[in-house]
């Protein structure tokens, strides 16, 4: 305790002076020293918007805010390969998570459950008394919520299936054809890396390179995950990793530029890309080469 005789500066101090209160003897007291209320960060309950500034990136955006790099991208609908403009209007939630609008003939309970998150932790960060409140149409925020994953059943096929190709599958040109919407290259054919990444978002088309047969279809374990090889003789064959969906079977005859499956990230993937190969007579090779 400090006697209203003793001076007191106050010139270096900043904002203690909201610290200060008199007592009815005039006496001083000091409240123990704290960081200056107006930096305290408040926990944040709403989504807000940021807008996108020069040098920024989805992670530094992400910890700035303590949520997680998913978060941003999951709620602005991107992916690990956009590209963020200066000006651009993000939605950032207050947690690591997901939003999810609610539909008819949903509980607090099934969402939760569906998006693996914590039902009380959803009570709590969109200040809901009981799971009756919620609404249809409502948007929830949901904490440590992730999106329900694409499962894509993998078709049976054994070597009966395959029928191998009763004559050379003629090449409609000199070069295969691109067979994704983007153009967009993530990674490029070396000898660490035996095929081509072609960077595009989650549901978008994969073509057949050329005319062949389906020789496989389905479930990898080396890390191509779902995926697509066709032989389209004379020793030519391509491989289509990564889908969210397939839409051949073994055994399949399919033609240049048809659809044969849908971008994805399964296997050993990061983001959203097709993986594409070429193979002659076995061999690994470079697929611009012979791609245009």
């Amino acid at each position: 305790m400090l006697s209203p005789d003793q001076p007191i500066d106050l010139t270096n101090q900043g904002g203690i002076n909201s610290l200060i209160s008199t007592t009815q003897d005039h006496s001083v007291l000091i409240s123990p020293e704290i960081t200056d209320p107006s930096t305290i960060n408040k926990i944040r309950d709403k989504i807000i918007e940021y807008v996108v500034q020069p040098g920024d990136v989805t992670s530094l955006i992400a910890a700035r805010f303590d949520i997680s790099t998913n978060t941003v991208l999951w709620e602005n609908n991107l992916t690990l390969y956009s590209t963020l403009k200066i000006g651009q209007i993000l939605k950032i939630l207050p947690v690591t998570g997901i939003t999810h609008k609610v539909v008819k003939g949903e509980t607090l309970q099934s969402i939760a459950t569906k998006y693996k998150s914590n039902q009380n932790k959803i009570l709590d960060i969109n200040k809901l008394e009981n799971a009756s409140e919620i609404q249809i149409g409502q948007i929830l925020i949901l904490p440590d919520g992730v999106p329900v994953t694409i499962k894509v059943a993998a078709p049976v096929y054994t070597a009966k299936n395959i029928v191998a190709p009763s004559t050379p599958a003629q090449i409609s040109s000199s070069k295969l054809q691109w067979p994704a919407a983007s153009y967009y290259i993530t990674q490029y054919y070396s000898w660490r890396h035996t095929g081509l990444d072609i960077g595009d978002k989650t549901g978008k088309p994969v073509y057949a390179a050329e005319d062949g047969i389906v020789t496989k279809a389905g479930w990898n374990n080396g890390g191509y995950g779902y995926y697509i090889m066709i032989d389209h003789g004379n020793g030519l064959q391509t491989l289509y990793g990564h889908h969210s969906k397939l839409y051949v079977s073994a055994g399949q005859r399919v033609t240049r530029g048809q659809v044969i499956g849908a971008i994805g990230s399964t296997g050993r993937s990061t983001g959203p890309h097709l993986h594409f190969e070429v193979r002659i007579n076995g061999v690994r090779v470079n697929p611009l080469t012979y791609i245009r």
